[in-house]
């Protein structure tokens, strides 16, 4: 059964709280098959094997949950990239930390560019977290899905998953990008069913927030990484009531404000890698706590990082900062 706060529609005084993990990139492609990588998997094996194997450590993301776990969060969410290449192995790998974390109606998780990096079955890739990844049942749009992994993303989203007093909606900006591109997109009918979304009032009383893999502007990403409609995007998000925006993808610590038409500034945060061992500045394993209280008239949000100390072997809380947004601009 799904949350059952839907039926109180002020959740005043109402408190939740989740975290926010991005980048795991937590499987091992092994030795695939020649066929497998016969495409643009080549160039991300040579990457593993050279690079991303020696700076994703499963250690480190264990020691994330084991804090979280500490904290008694409500919810998580996760920004994509969970694996390496998409290969099916990889799903199950992943599905089993998954399971570790929790019940899929406490875990919400979006795609990332790494879990598509060719077009796939749907049934070899993606069913395999369908849990994670499926809407309320309100909010679900067709029945007839196709079995091609982009074009079912394509169906399926924009994603809503109510948990108490907070709305997720989940976009995906992923598809298969060409070699020696790690760009994003979201298609059209994802930008027309998520302004359709707020035409009624099914989200009016919840805090909204949005998650995507790739950041909506281009100031903390590479052009070859970056999102390509992302101009269209932000136009579209700064006029909707969303109290916060979380995305992932550039593997670095990262917050703006994007200017809403609503008359309030709109958090946007992005999150570096939570299982990465890099000490560079902005770069250091992370995951987000989110605490939401709503009020009368305004959401109160709490956001603190915790980071990776590779010296003391934990995660510890580095930052913190309190937004206050209306409830209904």
């Amino acid at each position: 059964m799904f949350n059952d706060s839907t039926k109180n529609a002020a959740h005043a005084n109402e408190s939740f709280q989740f975290a926010q993990l991005s980048d795991p990139h937590l499987s091992s492609p092994g030795a695939p098959f020649p066929w497998q990588i016969a495409n643009k998997r080549f160039l991300g094996y040579l990457s593993w094997l050279r690079k991303r194997r020696h700076i994703h450590k499963r250690w480190v993301l264990d020691l994330a949950l084991e804090k979280l776990k500490s904290l008694q969060i409500d919810h998580y969410v996760i920004t994509g990239d969970l694996t390496h290449l998409g290969l099916s192995s990889e799903f199950e790998q992943v599905s089993h930390w998954l399971q570790q974390i929790g019940d899929a109606r406490n875990v919400t998780l979006i795609p990332g560019n790494h879990d598509l990096y060719v077009n796939e079955l749907w049934n070899r890739t993606f069913s395999i977290w369908k849990n994670y990844l499926d809407a309320d049942p309100s909010y679900i749009y067709e029945n007839n899905y196709s079995n091609n992994a982009l074009q079912r993303l394509k169906q399926i989203y924009p994603i809503v998953r109510i948990r108490k007093n907070v709305a997720f909606i989940g976009i995906s900006s992923i598809f298969a990008a060409p070699w020696f591109r790690a760009t994003g997109i979201v298609n059209q009918s994802q930008l027309e069913r998520l302004t359709k979304l707020f035409q009624d009032n099914s989200l009016k009383n919840f805090c909204k927030v949005l998650l995507i893999h790739h950041p909506i502007s281009i100031n903390n990403i590479s052009s070859r990484k970056r999102l390509l409609n992302h101009q269209q995007l932000s136009e579209i998000i700064s006029n909707l009531p969303v109290q916060l925006v979380l995305h992932g993808h550039g593997h670095n610590s990262c917050m703006e404000m994007l200017a809403g038409k609503h008359g309030f500034n709109i958090p946007v945060i992005g999150a570096a890698s939570s299982s990465s061992v890099d000490q560079a500045e902005n770069r250091k394993a992370e995951f987000l706590l989110f605490d939401v209280i709503g009020n009368d008239n305004e959401w109160e949000i709490l956001a603190r990082r915790y980071n990776l100390s590779l010296n003391e072997k934990q995660f510890i809380e580095t930052k913190s900062e309190l937004f206050k947004l209306p409830t209904n601009p």
